[in-house]
């Protein structure tokens, strides 16, 4: 049987003087996000950046448990 387990949202950004990216995880979102929600979430993420930090991406983590 497949069992959704959780779903989580890791928004990534680059700060000044980083070579690689920053990632803060915001767990336990909602089941199945749409796309046009998740990427609402990163843009109004982003408007809470210092304004010399730039928004990359928001990445979505499904983990899923799969039982006999």
């Amino acid at each position: 049987m497949k069992t959704h387990v959780s779903t989580n949202l890791t928004v990534t950004f680059l700060e000044p003087g980083k070579e690689s990216l920053t990632k803060q995880k915001f767990s336990n979102s909602v089941e199945n996000p749409l796309e046009v929600d998740v990427l609402a979430f990163g843009r109004a993420f982003s408007q809470l950046l210092p304004t010399d930090v730039s928004y990359n991406s928001v990445v979505e983590t499904k983990e899923i448990e799969y039982t006999a």
